[in-house]
């Protein structure tokens, strides 16, 4: 066993320096610190979505500006905009968590997939493996969260009433992260409503939010390839650039 400490030798300090800090040097030379670090910052980004998912549905019930408050007991409200809207909650609860799981589980899998790649050194798990990934996961995210919302305002169409949407947050909240994205903050509707004195209008939100996902999600796989392109063409003009080095002549002089 290696010893540790100098002049002396402790066995159980001995032990502890072969577990930990020798095998912790070893992974942090082959890589794999690092890469377990982005992978478990993946994992627990998924499990965030799905807990946090759920507690939005559930928290989003309650209060004095909740669902139930604001669109079922309220007074001002119809009695046939109350029923309605009460097939919006069990509708739009039941559809909520199951998009909370769909996130999290799409998340899941391709942090697996991630993390099933070669690791070749800390750049290139980050701009060539990890980067191209996470383009497509929040282009992937974003069109289950527009899907989302453009079948719960279908819902909304049919019941005329406002339908349960507790995760109608998602989408601005990955927008805001994404430079260039701020046109699609546009087709985030406020809240999900249905009216049949404007049927129309309603039938056009819901079309133009499924539409939406599905031109969200080609838009982030054409920045995947264009990312790529511009990381190779990087990789090409790095490799020409000129090896700077000093030439050293050494004269050798005869004498007579």
């Amino acid at each position: 066993m290696e010893k540790n400490l100098p002049f002396v030798s402790l066995s159980f300090v001995d032990k502890a320096y072969a577990k930990l800090i020798i095998p912790f040097l070893g992974k942090l030379d082959d890589g794999n610190v690092f890469k377990n670090i982005i992978t478990f910052l993946l994992s627990l980004t998924a499990i965030a979505l799905l807990l946090g998912g759920i507690y939005l549905a559930i928290v989003g019930l309650f209060g004095y500006e909740g669902y139930i408050k604001s669109y079922i007991t309220n007074e001002g409200i119809s009695g046939g905009k109350q029923f309605g809207a009460i097939i919006g909650l069990v509708l739009g609860f039941s559809i909520s968590i199951l998009t909370a799981w769909t996130l999290y589980s799409i998340l899941k899998k391709r942090t697996e997939q991630l993390n099933e790649q070669v690791y070749l050194g800390l750049l290139d798990f980050v701009f060539n493996k990890t980067l191209p990934k996470l383009i497509l996961i929040l282009g992937e995210l974003l069109f289950i969260l527009f899907i989302y919302g453009g079948i719960l305002q279908i819902i909304a169409t049919m019941v005329g009433s406002y339908v349960y949407a507790p995760l109608s947050s998602y989408p601005g909240l990955i927008l805001g992260l994404i430079p260039g994205t701020r046109m699609f903050n546009e087709l985030i509707p406020n809240s999900i409503y249905g009216d049949y004195d404007n049927i129309g209008n309603s039938i056009k939100i819901a079309v133009m939010g499924i539409a939406s996902s599905f031109v969200i999600l080609i838009v982030f796989y054409i920045y995947k390839e264009i990312y790529s392109y511009l990381l190779k063409l990087i990789t090409v003009f790095i490799g020409f650039l000129p090896k700077f080095a000093i030439p050293l002549a050494i004269r050798k002089r005869n004498e007579n």
